[in-house]
C-alpha cells in the first residue's frame, strides 16, 4: 500500500516565471504519484495574499480526516504554511521546492548602492537569509532547481546541508516531439526564443533584431530569422520591427516550432537574466541544435562554453558565434552532440524521477 502524502499548491500565474515554476510543480506531482498516494490541497493561499487563514481551515480539516507520512510544500507557498504543517502534522516528513529570491545576494543587490539605500538592501538580504535559514532548518528535504541555489542553501547551515538537493528541469524524450529520429536538413536560420511580452523580452528582442541580427545578415546573406514567443504572441513593437525585414518572422507557440528548431543551425536562447528559461535550452539540445546564451541564460545547467553552448555577453560576440555556426555546419554538429550528451546524463525525466524518488527514501531512512 502506498504512502499517504499532503501535496500542497497554490497556482498563480502573475508572471511567466511563476508559469515555469507551475510547470515544474506539476512535472514533481507527476512523479510523487508513482510512489505516494496523493491528497491534492491546492489555491487555498498564495504568496501574494498574505493571508493563511484559508489554507489553516483546509489543512486542519485533510488531518482530522487523514493521517499523511509526507507534505510537499512549493516556492511559492509563504513561509507561515511550513510552521503551519509542522504544528498540525508533527510526524510528517516535509519536502520543500525552494527557490532563492532574484537580487538576493548581497554582492549583486548593494553594488553601486550608496547611503541609507545601502542598509537597507542590507538588512533586507540579512532577513531574508535567516528566513531561509529556517526553512532549511523545519524541512527534511529541500529541493533547489539549480547548482547556485543549491550552494547557496548549504552555505546558510552546514549541519542541514545534506537536506539540501537538485532536482533540475528535464526533457521527457520519449515523448513526442523529441523521439523522433528522422533526419532533417538544416538551413541557415536561426531561433530566437524567449517570451516577448515581458518587459526583459520585448527590449532584448528588439536589441537582436536592431543589433546583432543585421550583422549576421551581412556576414551570411541568405540567413532567416524565426522569433518563437513562449507566449503564444509577440509584443506589438517587436512584430513591427519584423515587418522591417522579410527574413524574419514570427511562428506561434505551437507544434510545427519544434520542426523549426530541427531545422535550424542555431537557437538564441537568452541576453541577459530574466529574459529566458533554462528549458528552453534543454528543449534546443533535444533537438540536436547549438545554443547561444548569455551567462547568466545558462548558469543553471552544466555548461561547458566552447564545447555544449556558445556564450556571449556583447551584441558582436553574439553575432559572431552566430555566423560560425551559420558558416560552419561541423562546428554546430559538434557542440550539438556534446549538448545532447549533457542533456542525456543530467536532464532527463527518466534520470530526474529516479534521483527524486531515491531521495525521498535514502532521506526518510536518514531521518
Amino acid at each position: 500500500m502506498k504512502e499517504k502524502m499532503l501535496f500542497l499548491s497554490a497556482r498563480r500565474h502573475a508572471t511567466e516565471q511563476d508559469k515555469e515554476e507551475d510547470h515544474r510543480t506539476k512535472n514533481i506531482l507527476g512523479i510523487l504519484q508513482e510512489r505516494f498516494d496523493i491528497d491534492l490541497l491546492e489555491d487555498c493561499c498564495s504568496s501574494r495574499s498574505g493571508s493563511i487563514k484559508p489554507l489553516r481551515t483546509a489543512l486542519s480539516e485533510r488531518c482530522r480526516l487523514q493521517t499523511y507520512s509526507h507534505v510537499f510544500i512549493p516556492y511559492n507557498m509563504p513561509g507561515t504554511t511550513l510552521d503551519l504543517v509542522a504544528s498540525l502534522l508533527p510526524g510528517a516528513f516535509i519536502i520543500t521546492d525552494a527557490r532563492r529570491a532574484a537580487g538576493s545576494e548581497t554582492g549583486r543587490q548593494t553594488d553601486g548602492v550608496n547611503g541609507f539605500s545601502r542598509g537597507y538592501h542590507k538588512l533586507n538580504a540579512a532577513l531574508r537569509r535567516r528566513e531561509e535559514q529556517r526553512v532549511l532548518s523545519r524541512t527534511g528535504l529541500l529541493l533547489t532547481a539549480t547548482e547556485w541555489d543549491a550552494l547557496s542553501y548549504k552555505a546558510l547551515s552546514f549541519a542541514d546541508a545534506n537536506k539540501v538537493h537538485v532536482i533540475p528541469p528535464c526533457i521527457d524524450l520519449n515523448k513526442p516531439p523529441y523521439n523522433e529520429h528522422d533526419k532533417v536538413s538544416r538551413e541557415n536560420s536561426v531561433i530566437l526564443r524567449w517570451n516577448t511580452n515581458t518587459v526583459q523580452g520585448r527590449e532584448q528582442a528588439l536589441v537582436f533584431i536592431e543589433s546583432i541580427y543585421p550583422l549576421v545578415k551581412a556576414a551570411v546573406a541568405d540567413s532567416s530569422c524565426y522569433i518563437i514567443s513562449i507566449s503564444g504572441n509577440v509584443h506589438p513593437e517587436v512584430a513591427a520591427a519584423v515587418q522591417r525585414d522579410s527574413s524574419l518572422k514570427i511562428i506561434g507557440e505551437a507544434e510545427e516550432a519544434a520542426g523549426y528548431m530541427r531545422r535550424a543551425r542555431a537557437v538564441v536562447a537568452s541576453l541577459e537574466e530574466g529574459c529566458g528559461d533554462p528549458a528552453n535550452i534543454l528543449e534546443a539540445w533535444a533537438h540536436r541544435t547549438p545554443v547561444v546564451s548569455s551567462l547568466t541564460g545558462a548558469e543553471a545547467l552544466f555548461c561547458e562554453p566552447g564545447r555544449n553552448i556558445l556564450l556571449a555577453e556583447t551584441t558582436d560576440a553574439y553575432a559572431e558565434h552566430l555566423v560560425r555556426l551559420l558558416t560552419m555546419p561541423e562546428l554546430g554538429s559538434i557542440i550539438a552532440d556534446q549538448a545532447y550528451r549533457t542533456l542525456r546524463k543530467h536532464y532527463t525525466a527518466d534520470s530526474v524521477r529516479k534521483k527524486l524518488l531515491n531521495l525521498i527514501s535514502d532521506m526518510k531512512i536518514v531521518k
